[in-house]
């Protein structure tokens, strides 16, 4: 299995896991724009994809990808941003993965 974790209910694969039902949402992240973006982090990333997973009663975020990018004409430079796809585990397989 990809690697896999649990943020507040909400699993994060970096991959795919078989038999979980994908939802046709997509969701992309991108924290560019807002005030105090270099001060922001990967759980302020994943903050905003677990809003929306629960939104539309997803459990999961396949194909997790998330990192840092540069941003051209500003003044702090640096952001990060993320994107996946939502989700439904079975209940045996979201069970499988730890607490964190």
């Amino acid at each position: 299995m990809a690697y896999a974790n649990k943020y507040r209910g909400i699993v994060f694969v970096e991959g795919r896991i078989p038999n979980a039902k994908i939802l046709s949402t997509r969701v992309d992240v991108d924290l560019s724009f807002k005030i105090g973006a270099q001060l922001k982090n990967l759980y302020d990333v994943k903050d905003r994809m677990v809003e929306c997973a629960k939104k539309h009663g997803a459990n999961a975020v396949l194909d997790f990808e998330y990192g840092q990018k540069s941003r051209l004409f500003a003044i702090d430079d640096i952001a990060f941003g993320g994107k996946g796809i939502l989700a439904i585990l079975p209940k045996e397989e979201y069970d499988k993965i730890n607490e964190i």
